[in-house]
């Protein structure tokens, strides 16, 4: 497969941008050769600069549930921008989406827009914190969650150990209010709960894991975290 194009953008990439990619999932460090450039993108399928055509797994990581470039999201997206592209204050739109999401998912309350993934994990835990008056958090060892500082975290030797960075420039002082849970394991989650009684604000967690292959909470294990945390007020 020809991807010369893709390997001269990534050298003049990597003079301006660091590791040449914007998100380090994008750089093939880990796994070798070297990141293709995408062009355009229609339905399952993705074209690199070079004119390679890849059918598409990843969708955005998530967002292109209906395939890339559809035409009924397109024809919207064109009408919007018509429109304007961000004004910096409150708009109808806004208003209609947040109320269809209450009316898709019963257990979605209120929403709050944010950019990220990131900005979302991180606000849900500063209001937890805030409103429980506690500082520390329940994370399973291989859940992602952005990257925010206590998020990054992984387990210790043994369940009650605190947690210990794994990024440079995490400090010691915010890993230790991140306690590592293994997943789908509630004997773990009472250990580290009986071990930090009335100092837990909140158990974080995925449904399904990505990030260690695509592995489903177990129905019994969620039920007993629900119960737990209730239990315990997190």
């Amino acid at each position: 497969m020809n991807i010369e194009k893709s390997k001269q953008l990534f050298e003049e990439a990597k003079k301006i941008i660091p590791g040449g990619v914007n998100s380090p999932v994008r750089a093939f460090k880990s796994v070798g050769g070297t990141p293709v450039f995408i062009k355009r993108a229609s339905g399952s399928r993705l074209y690199d600069i070079d004119g390679n055509e890849f059918i598409d797994y990843i969708g955005s990581w998530g967002p292109h549930i209906f395939g890339h470039n559809p035409p009924f999201i397109k024809k919207a997206l064109l009408e919007a921008i018509e429109n304007g592209t961000s004004f910096g204050a409150p708009t109808k739109l806004e208003v209609e989406v947040a109320k269809l999401i209450t009316e898709l998912v019963p257990s979605v309350e209120m929403v709050r827009m944010v950019n990220s993934g990131t900005e979302a994990t991180m606000s849900a835990v500063r209001a937890a914190r805030g409103f429980t008056g506690k500082e520390k958090i329940i994370k399973f060892e291989g859940c992602y969650h952005g990257h925010a500082d206590f998020f990054l975290i992984k387990a210790g030797s043994g369940a009650l150990t605190l947690g210990v960075p794994t990024s440079p420039g995490v400090t010691k002082s915010n890993a230790a209010d991140t306690l590592i849970a293994d997943f789908n394991n509630i004997g773990s989650v009472k250990s580290l709960v009986k071990a930090n009684k009335n100092d837990i604000a909140a158990v974080i967690i995925e449904g399904v894991v990505g990030n260690m292959g695509v592995v489903k909470a177990d129905d019994k294990f969620i039920k007993e975290l629900r119960t737990i945390c209730d239990e315990e007020k997190i």
